[in-house]
C-alpha cells in the first residue's frame, strides 16, 4: 500500500523549507517588482532581449506573468513531488526543493533584465 509521508513533518526539516522559503520569497519579490515596474497596461512592451539584435519580440504586458507564473508551478510541483518521494529517498525531495530555488534565481535575473528593458 502507498503511504505518505505526514505533511506536517515534510515542512519541519530544514532541508524542506528553507530552499522552499527562498523560492516563495524570490517568487514573491518577481510578482512585485513586475506588478510595481510594469503593471498591468494594454501598451506593448519588450519580452525578449537578444545580444545580437537587441529587442527581437514585443507584446502585451500580461505576457511578463508567464515567468513567475511558471516559478510558482514549478515550486508546487517539486514541492508535491518532494513530498510523495521523501519516504522513500530524501535527496530526491531535496534536490526538487533546490533545484527550484536555483531555478528562481535565475528567474529573478531574467525578471531584472525585462524591467531594465521596459522602464
Amino acid at each position: 500500500m502507498f503511504k505518505l509521508y505526514p505533511l506536517k513533518l515534510y515542512f519541519k526539516h530544514k532541508s524542506t523549507y528553507i530552499p522552499l522559503s527562498v523560492a516563495l520569497f524570490l517568487n514573491l519579490c518577481i510578482w512585485a517588482w513586475l506588478i510595481f515596474n510594469i503593471g498591468f497596461s494594454t501598451e506593448s512592451v519588450f519580452l525578449h532581449y537578444n545580444i545580437l539584435f537587441g529587442v527581437d519580440l514585443t507584446g502585451s504586458a500580461y505576457k511578463v506573468y508567464a515567468l513567475p507564473g511558471l516559478g510558482l508551478f514549478l515550486i508546487l510541483f517539486n514541492a508535491a513531488i518532494g513530498w510523495v518521494m521523501y519516504e522513500k529517498d530524501e535527496f530526491v525531495a531535496q534536490a526538487g526543493n533546490v533545484l527550484s530555488c536555483i531555478v528562481h534565481i535565475f528567474l529573478f535575473v531574467a525578471t531584472s533584465i525585462l524591467v531594465f528593458l521596459n522602464v
